[in-house]
């Protein structure tokens, strides 16, 4: 969350049960000045669950305070909980009790609290103690109901009409607009459909918005986008679509130049993408323009509809390719697995990268540093190992098993920086976890490159994955054989 789009209240309150009405005062009125109403039950009955599972656990033979935080974006309402009472167990249940009779009165504080949260999170702060952190999604008041245009229209366009253009805010709504247009209400990235949240994205710099617009009926006729997630130095350029009047005019290619030009002004070392596999159309832009193949995403997506391209669907989980255009390079120097090493050189030749691989040598005696997120609307989690060490396998296996079996992801993406440790140990054990190599993606975590593999137990039907270009079908059936091998 960047911090000039953070806004945050603060509540330091003394740890006795008695100052309860005190916390529900404060979440209430909170709900009320950021329009939240409609989840405000949800957000009392949890807030008061956790303070009192503070209290009877931190807190239980001394007293202290535990400062209550509240934070709004454009996307969630975040409550913590931060205490430096004793010590205690804060990992989370992995999976709720069956039998509602059999769950203690502890059992029942946790159970409510993740079924009523976006997520719930322990964060141990060391010296600062922990934190308790609970995210509600903003309710969908937002999502317009979008006209869709006539089946029958037609104009004639010139293309001296058409103006690439940077965002304005005017503009959001029209842009949910297209993306309805193009999907209906099927797009996974749900942000698109809030014009609210298109204009805070791109105000905080985690969206850069480039249109094509029709200058003599004053409207948007398409879209792209760099997303910057965490504002790091690789952008995901995506989020593309044509308003379907608009289409057969080359607009698609336009916008990217743009959007990638964009990319250059803010100093990025590369641009990712990850073309859908149900057709041809975002594979070719990025090759014309550049752009490499450096993996396969099998299932990393929900399954996806495209309204108004006939055939340009699928009933399985979707699959993308994973693409990179490089804008700037550097001297890297590489940890690869053996068994990788030469589709992994192959790659990085194809990208003109300047890099040497180091010798083997033994994993560092520190702790490993590894991280997880799951994003809802594509039931698919994500691992980021940004450091290599000590219990690195046992830490992905943890988050593993918290992505799959509590947050019930169908699929799971691992990332694994190569430029800091020997990564044989890790890559061995991802493996025999049924994880399987699925590419490379440079500067992406943290401005180091990374391995990609991923987790999919189910079966992909590849008789639907189209793919464009020799090269990239060379990739997609390395990772193929990999996934059969693993599984």
């Amino acid at each position: 969350m960047s911090e000039e789009r953070c806004r945050m209240l603060q509540l330091v309150i003394p740890s006795y049960k008695k100052f309860l009405p005190l916390l529900g005062s404060f979440v209430n009125v909170s709900a009320e000045v950021f329009g939240v109403e409609e989840i405000r039950e949800k957000i009392e009955l949890c807030a008061e669950e956790a303070f009192v599972h503070l209290l009877e656990r931190s807190y239980r033979e001394e007293r202290g305070d535990i400062v209550i935080g509240i934070e709004v974006d454009e996307r969630y309402f975040l409550l913590s909980f931060l205490d430096r009472g004793l010590p205690i167990d804060i990992t989370f249940p992995q999976s709720a009790a069956q039998d509602m009779d059999s769950v203690d009165a502890e059992g029942l504080q946790l159970l409510l609290i993740q079924q009523f949260t976006f997520k719930a999170e322990w964060i141990n702060r060391g010296k600062e103690g922990r934190e308790f952190r609970l995210c509600f999604e903003l309710p969908q008041r937002a999502i317009y109901t979008l006209p869709q245009p006539e089946e029958d229209e037609h104009f004639d366009v010139s293309p001296e009409e058409i103006e690439i253009r940077r965002f304005d805010k005017r503009w959001a709504n029209e842009i949910s607009q297209i993306i309805y247009q193009a999907y209906g209400y099927s797009y996974p990235n749900e942000d698109l459909y809030y014009p609210e949240r298109i204009v805070a994205l791109n105000e905080s710099g985690r969206l850069v918005s480039v249109v094509a617009y029709d200058t003599r009926r004053n409207r948007i006729a398409g879209h792209y986008a760099l997303e910057r997630e965490d504002l790091g130095s690789v952008a995901e350029i995506g989020q593309a679509v044509v308003a379907p009047a608009y289409r057969g005019l080359g607009l698609m290619k336009k916008i990217r130049l743009e959007t990638q030009e964009a990319g250059r002004e803010l100093g990025l070392e590369g641009i990712m993408s990850k073309p859908v596999t149900v057709h041809l159309f975002s594979q070719k832009t990025n090759e014309a323009l550049g752009a490499v193949p450096v993996g396969m995403g099998f299932g990393v997506s929900p399954e996806k509809k495209f309204k108004k391209i006939e055939g340009a669907g699928s009933s399985q989980r979707g699959s993308c390719m994973y693409y990179y255009l490089p804008l700037k390079n550097r001297h890297r120097t590489l940890h690869l697995p053996r068994r990788h090493r030469k589709i992994v050189e192959s790659i990085y030749r194809d990208l003109g990268l300047d890099y040497t691989v180091a010798e083997a040598s033994a994993v560092p005696d520190t702790e490993g540093r590894v991280r997880s997120s799951y994003a809802k609307n594509f039931e698919t989690g994500s691992i980021y190992v940004t450091q290599i060490g000590r219990g690195s396998p046992a830490r992905v296996r943890e988050a593993f098993f918290d992505l799959v079996f509590r947050m019930g992801a169908k699929a799971v993406v691992l990332y694994i920086v190569t430029e800091d440790a020997d990564v044989e140990e890790l890559t061995a054990a991802a493996e025999e976890d049924r994880f399987f190599f699925s590419g490379v993606l440079p500067s992406f975590a943290g401005g180091r490159d990374v391995l990609v593999y991923g987790f999919l137990p189910e079966d992909v039907d590849e008789s639907q994955i189209r793919i464009f270009s020799d090269r990239a079908k060379e990739i997609v059936r390395y990772v193929s054989e990999e996934k059969r091998r693993v599984f």
